[in-house]
């Protein structure tokens, strides 16, 4: 069965630089929202306050703040996740790029102005990487020679 996406052009340096920096920014965020968020997860009322609609103000009084540190968990393993499905190869980081697009559209509705701008942006941005393929995570970019062997490991 011929892969939907198969078709596409390899991702260049350029492009794996890109998803690089996408990748580690989603394993970064984890880090961040386990040393900084969770152990603050009764102060996050703002995106309760700032929610557009009547029902996710109720969906984040009523239930994500009393269960903040729950969610916040589930947050991060699926930033942990998303970032390594992105570092990987193959349809691997389709599944993370599209994790990665649906996530920054979904919070959408909790974002006050101009930060939903930033995520739609952010979204076309990330999206992009769809363009091409990745046949190699990315930490195994290192530049090889026809030999096998790492150019700096010396003739």
């Amino acid at each position: 069965m011929r892969r939907v996406w198969s078709g596409r052009a390899r991702g260049g340096a350029g492009w794996n630089l890109w998803r690089a920096v996408v990748g580690v920014a989603y394993v970064s965020a984890a880090a961040f929202n386990s040393v900084y968020t969770l152990p603050r997860h009764d102060e996050l009322d703002g995106y309760a306050e700032g929610a557009w609609f009547g029902f996710l103000k109720d969906f984040m009084w009523d239930v994500f703040m009393p269960n903040g540190e729950f969610f916040m968990a589930l947050v991060i393993a699926f930033e942990v996740a998303v970032g390594i499905l992105i570092l990987g190869r193959g349809d691997a980081v389709d599944v993370g790029v599209i994790a990665s697009v649906v996530w920054v559209v979904a919070i959408l509705p909790f974002l006050a102005w101009p930060y939903l701008l930033t995520n739609v942006g952010l979204a076309g941005a990330q999206g992009a990487l769809l363009l091409r393929r990745y046949d190699t995570p990315i930490w195994q970019m290192a530049p090889h020679t026809r030999s096998g062997r790492h150019p700096a490991a010396g003739s």
